[in-house]
């Protein structure tokens, strides 16, 4: 809007009206000394004219200033909202930016949490497994161990026995080959005859009792071997044996008596 030509324009309205009332008096001063009457147009209408003029174009200035200034506020109004649907669809793409950033930071972070886990899990499960394992060794092991023990043991038990047994059966044929050396055959002896003595000694190898618990059918067989018993008396030989020996098969003693030398 041009503010100098809406200035401008008054002022020069109001020098025509002085320009006229000038013109007017001095023509007056003229008729008074002139008593002719002249005819003249007065330029009234024409300043009239122009102040109309003024007012016509005064008015269409002020309808086209506001049109613009309607246009420029809408036009500022579309950029204001344009801007602010801008602005909000910025801060939106930022807070989906945001969103985003913080959803994959989250699902990184429970990733990574369950990546931990499982690798916890994976570790636990080895070592459970590895104890497992080599409680299974030491399970093995031991049932070996213990095995090879029994088997050793027994292997022992049977050394000792047959030891045990090989010395009891010498001590079985010295008793024998004393009880034969002191033996006098009886004339109806013949070969294949054996009686069963059972033999009460004491640790110091001397004869308790001696009773004939199976006989060999023949009374005076059967007598002639528990009389030569009776006529040792005493086995010095047992006092050197070692205890649990004696407790175990000479405390009594089961003698199958059988010389070697009968004839028919």
């Amino acid at each position: 809007m041009n503010w100098r030509n809406l200035y401008t324009l008054p002022v020069i309205i109001s020098v025509g009206l002085h320009l006229i009332l000038v013109l007017v008096i001095t023509i007056g001063w003229e008729s008074t000394i002139d008593p002719t009457p002249r005819v003249f147009k007065p330029n009234v209408v024409q300043a009239q004219l122009v102040e109309l003029k003024a007012k016509d174009t005064a008015e269409p200035v002020q309808k086209k200033t506001n049109v613009i200034d309607l246009t420029k506020k809408r036009e500022l109004d579309q950029q204001k909202a344009a801007a602010a649907k801008k602005a909000k669809e910025e801060a939106a793409r930022k807070a989906r930016v945001e969103r985003e950033k913080k959803a994959k930071a989250e699902a990184e972070r429970k990733r990574k949490l369950e990546e931990q886990r499982q690798a916890e899990a994976e570790a636990k499960r080895r070592a459970e497994k590895a104890a497992q394992e080599k409680a299974e060794r030491e399970r093995q092991e031991r049932i070996a161990q213990e095995r090879l023990d029994e088997a050793l043991r027994k292997e022992e038990q049977q050394h000792q026995a047959e030891l045990a047994e090989a010395q009891s059966q010498s001590y079985v044929n010295m008793i024998a080959s004393r009880i034969e050396q002191n033996w006098s055959r009886p004339p109806s002896a013949r070969r294949g005859m054996q009686v069963e003595l059972l033999i009460q000694l004491v640790p110091t190898g001397q004869v308790v009792n001696v009773t004939v618990t199976k006989s060999s059918g023949n009374a005076a067989f059967d007598r002639s071997a528990e009389q030569a018993v009776r006529r040792i008396d005493r086995f010095s030989e047992l006092k050197n044996m070692p205890p649990e020996l004696f407790e175990q098969n000479f405390r009594q003693l089961r003698l199958v008596f059988n010389p070697k030398d009968l004839r028919l």
